[in-house]
């Protein structure tokens, strides 16, 4: 299993999020979606409502933070030069 090199709060901030998973967002909209989400709800609402999708619906829940995951980990983790 691999890891990611973000906070997981931010990845559940993204899973939680109204942004769909056929979106590619790019890394500026990425940002301002985890920013606002978690303004919104906080880390314990996100993780609260992932649980949720997880416990309710575990057939998309996976795809989700996969997805979730690799497009945190592109927009928000800094690029190596």
């Amino acid at each position: 299993m691999t890891t990611c090199p973000v906070d997981p709060v931010l990845c559940m901030a993204l899973f939680v999020s109204d942004t769909p998973c056929s979106a590619e967002p790019d890394d500026a909209t990425v940002r301002a979606t985890v920013d606002a989400t978690l303004e919104r709800l906080g880390p314990n609402e996100c993780y609260a409502r992932a649980a949720e999708v997880f416990g309710d619906r575990p057939e998309i829940a996976l795809n989700r933070i996969q997805w979730a995951r690799r497009v945190c980990q592109r927009a928000l983790t800094p690029a190596h030069t």
